[in-house]
């Protein structure tokens, strides 16, 4: 391209239109410290000056041991050999390979469930607003609000489910907000209280998740 075209009105005017009508995704905070309050409870703090709650810790199950059968030979007195099994336990070969690392709910998210369904950043906010069952699969609708100067066009968060005893049983990343392009009132503009459409998710055992425990995060913010 020559420099002649770069000082030409076209080129200027085309140039702005592909910005404008381009949109670019919010970068995540970056953490910078993690505290622990005076009730546990431990938080993370951030470096455009938010904080958010420690919800889950990972454990570590340990290994049991593995169940085999062996042959045992029975010598009777008369030097004949009757064939009979029985059961032992035989330790693991490795303790790392065989332990279980799982995902849970900490202390503080279980006794105070309100920390749960709902999540902020860089001026969005989620939260689970009602669930429905059809069947096997889980209907989630959300309330989205804002108070960003960015018009939203897109909305991704990631939602962990747990059961009642606050153990992890799936993760669905879901898109909860989709704006039409160059269709202005379908924008999460500040100051705006949206709801999302029914979002079906799969895979959650109804009878473990009487409590209703899930943890929020968003992942990805789009805006014009």
């Amino acid at each position: 391209m020559s420099k002649q075209n770069l000082f030409k009105p076209g080129f200027a005017v085309s140039a702005l239109a592909l910005i404008l009508s381009s949109s670019f995704a919010i970068a995540e905070p970056a953490q910078v410290a993690e505290v622990t309050l005076e009730n546990g409870a431990r938080v993370i703090l951030k470096d455009d000056f938010t904080w958010e709650y420690v919800l889950t810790e990972a454990v570590i199950s340990a290994a049991e041991p593995e169940t085999v059968t062996e042959d045992v030979v029975a010598e009777l007195s008369n030097s004949a050999a009757n064939t009979g099994t029985r059961t032992v336990a035989v330790a693991p070969k490795s303790e790392v390979n065989q332990a279980a690392t799982a995902e849970q709910l900490t202390q503080s998210a279980m006794t105070t469930p309100g920390l749960l369904g709902k999540t902020a950043r860089e001026g969005v906010s989620v939260s689970l607003l009602q669930t429905q069952w059809q069947g096997d699969k889980l209907g989630l609708i959300f309330e989205l609000g804002s108070n960003s100067s960015e018009d939203m066009v897109e909305v991704l968060i990631s939602v962990s489910f747990y059961n009642d005893q606050g153990r992890k049983m799936k993760e669905e990343e879901l898109q909860v907000w989709r704006a039409i392009k160059r269709m202005p009132e379908t924008y999460l503009r500040k100051g705006q209280q949206r709801q999302s459409s029914v979002i079906w998710v799969e895979g959650v055992d109804k009878n473990q998740w009487q409590k209703q425990l899930l943890n929020l995060k968003i992942t990805e913010l789009d805006a014009w």
